[in-house]
């Protein structure tokens, strides 16, 4: 969920394994891991296909001016991530984002309670934030802009409103807009309702998005020390925890997200652009 980020490599500004247990961007609490973000050509498409082959459930999803997004939870009551599908409806910054570099990872969101702090603690750890928007409660926002380190725009945002636990999301189909954390000027909030009609298949628990890193003590210091990840060192990795998911965090001589974790054993789910969804 966004408005308008900039791509990786852009200098312009903006225009506007652990259980997932919490509701994300709701008022009060820690920062949080809210989702992982795909530019794709066909939102609905995608959807469909994960909805097929990890029984992933809807959202929510908005309309904006250049594109439309829907956000999708896998996984089951006691376990599972989110993940967003933007689409391009026009042209704007996503469409020239996929005309370069084609459908894959996007960018990161974390939500946080107090944005304008965390801006300002972003900032002090060297991280370049754009794109800032104080004037809409139900989803501030502003971004750090991928570089030469992540590789992958991180989005901050903060909302007075919560999505439904996980249970909640499964156990019902109702999903009512004013309750939801809603981008400004967005419309059309049931845009995605079709995606019901899709038979969902056996329900896979995603797990931490794999980052590669080529500053990993930039990453300890922006997920860690600014956005609050508990950190637990791997001899190869350090993965960061929120109550809603994590971040495998890996030193590469090439940045950006590789992929988001299945559980151990279940075979590998759908690429999308260079990330696996799976094993990579």
């Amino acid at each position: 969920m966004t408005a308008s980020p900039p791509p990786a490599g852009s200098t312009e500004p903006a225009a506007s394994s652990p259980p997932a247990v919490g509701a994300a961007a709701g008022p009060g609490g820690g920062p949080d891991l809210d989702h992982t973000s795909f530019a794709v050509h066909d939102a609905l498409g995608w959807a469909r296909r994960l909805r097929r082959e990890l029984g992933a459930t809807p959202i929510t999803g908005e309309v904006l001016a250049e594109f439309r997004y829907l956000l999708l939870y896998a996984g089951s009551a006691s376990a599972g991530a989110r993940l967003e599908l933007m689409e391009p409806t026009g042209a704007g910054f996503l469409a020239g984002y996929l005309a370069k570099r084609g459908e894959g990872p996007h960018h990161l969101t974390f939500t946080v309670p107090d944005l304008r702090a965390a801006v300002a603690r972003a900032r002090a750890v060297g991280a370049d934030v754009v794109g800032e928007s104080y004037h809409h409660p139900p989803w501030r926002e502003a971004f750090i802009r991928p570089d030469g380190r992540h590789g992958v725009v991180v989005q901050l945002a903060q909302s007075d409103r919560a999505y439904p636990a996980p249970g909640e999301l499964l156990a019902s189909r109702d999903r009512d807009p004013e309750t939801l954390p809603s981008v400004s000027g967005a419309t059309e909030p049931l845009w995605w309702t079709s995606l019901w009609e899709t038979v969902p298949g056996p329900v896979a628990e995603l797990g931490a998005t794999r980052l590669a890193s080529t500053d990993p003590e930039f990453s300890r210091r922006l997920f860690g020390d600014v956005l609050g990840g508990a950190a637990r060192a791997a001899e190869d990795h350090v993965e960061f925890a929120w109550p809603s998911g994590s971040v495998r965090v890996f030193p590469a001589e090439r940045p950006g997200v590789r992929g988001v974790d299945l559980p151990d054993g279940r075979p590998s789910g759908p690429r999308i652009g260079p990330a696996a969804i799976g094993p990579d």
